[in-house]
């Protein structure tokens, strides 16, 4: 079996530094919400551990923090096996997403200027790297909202973002939008227009703009008519 490397990424504010566990894991939901482990998948840990390059005391940790998240399921004498996620679940999690944005843009205003300034240079390279760094744009993109939910200062809210892995589900359903060739000029121009909401706290107008970034992302989890 060929082992795969996971790969560490340069730590940047509003994300989490990873340690072996969670770069473990976020693989792992990575494929369980891209369909790449369908529901009744088995996880074994020795395979992962191999597969990884590890032993497997993280590849268990990982398993326990997603049978924690409801992605997978762990029964006695049968092992941990992918509950799934499907199309509904995930545009479930983001009605859920945006009420936790909606309000938490409302505990962060009024936004500090540090906070407003690193809004804008997220947006900045967004701008940048739209068509040309797929990746990049992304990474932008969900740093952004990081931001908004971090700004709230409830500190639950971050962790209730985190356990529901939206960095990754963001990312997903963004590579989704642009295989069925979405245009972000659109998304660009909402987002730049939601910053210039929070500079002038209209708090309403804000989450407004943040309901429409939101109904169109989730769109990307409706079947195409035919497929």
């Amino acid at each position: 079996m060929s082992q795969t490397n996971v790969k560490s990424t340069p730590a940047e504010p509003g994300f989490k530094k990873a340690c072996m566990r969670d770069r473990i894991r976020d693989a792992l939901v990575e494929r369980i919400l891209d369909g790449k482990y369908p529901a009744g998948t088995q996880l074994k840990e020795l395979q992962l551990a191999r597969e990884f390059n590890v032993s497997q005391a993280p590849i268990r940790e990982a398993l326990r923090e997603l049978e924690g998240s409801g992605l997978v399921e762990s029964e006695r004498y049968r092992g941990t096996r992918v509950r799934g996620a499907d199309a509904e679940e995930m545009m479930q999690s983001y009605e859920l997403r945006t009420i936790l944005e909606a309000r938490a843009l409302e505990l962060g205003m009024p936004y500090a200027p540090g906070i407003i300034a690193e809004l804008d240079e997220s947006l900045r390279i967004m701008r940048t790297a739209a068509g040309k760094d797929t990746e990049r744009y992304i990474h932008e993109s969900l740093l952004f909202h990081r931001r908004i939910v971090d700004a709230s200062g409830n500190r639950v809210f971050t962790t209730v973002w985190d356990s529901l892995h939206f960095d990754i589900r963001g990312r997903i359903a963004l590579r989704r939008m642009m295989e069925r060739g979405d245009r972000f000029g659109a998304m660009l121009d909402m987002h730049a227009e939601l910053l210039e909401r929070v500079r002038s706290r209209e708090v309403i107008e804000a989450q407004r703009l943040l309901r429409g970034i939101f109904e169109a992302v989730a769109r990307a989890f409706v079947p195409v008519a035919g497929s």
